[in-house]
């Protein structure tokens, strides 16, 4: 029987995602060290250099996860817009007419006699 072929996918210099390492999550290449492990180090406090000394890892690494997250989120990480609905269509709509509600204020303002 022949090895499965897994697809590698070169995210950077240092970063790399292979379905054979880390379940394919994106790890610095020749390591099985999980990036967004790394990442989250800051929120723990560690400096860069910290995280580089630890990990064993170029300091250029480091910032390379940082600036490939900070793409993610600008690429991937919004909302899709809501669909665009010409005027005409919104014109359709009806609307039920009567008597506008009060703001609960003025409610809870008025005499109970007149309510």
């Amino acid at each position: 029987m022949s090895r499965p072929k897994y697809k590698r996918v070169e995210l950077g210099e240092y970063i790399v995602a292979d379905q054979a390492i880390c379940h394919g999550k994106p790890t610095f290449k020749g390591t099985r060290v999980i990036v967004d492990l790394v990442i989250l180090k800051f929120c723990d406090g560690w400096t860069i250099n910290e995280v580089a000394s630890r990990y064993e890892l170029p300091r250029e690494a480091i910032e390379e996860a940082i600036r490939l997250s900070a793409q993610m989120l600008r690429d991937y990480g919004r909302l899709p817009a809501p669909p665009i609905v010409p005027i005409e269509e919104l014109l359709k709509i009806e609307m039920p007419v009567g008597e506008l509600q009060k703001p609960s204020e003025e409610i809870a303002n008025e005499p109970a006699s007149s309510r």
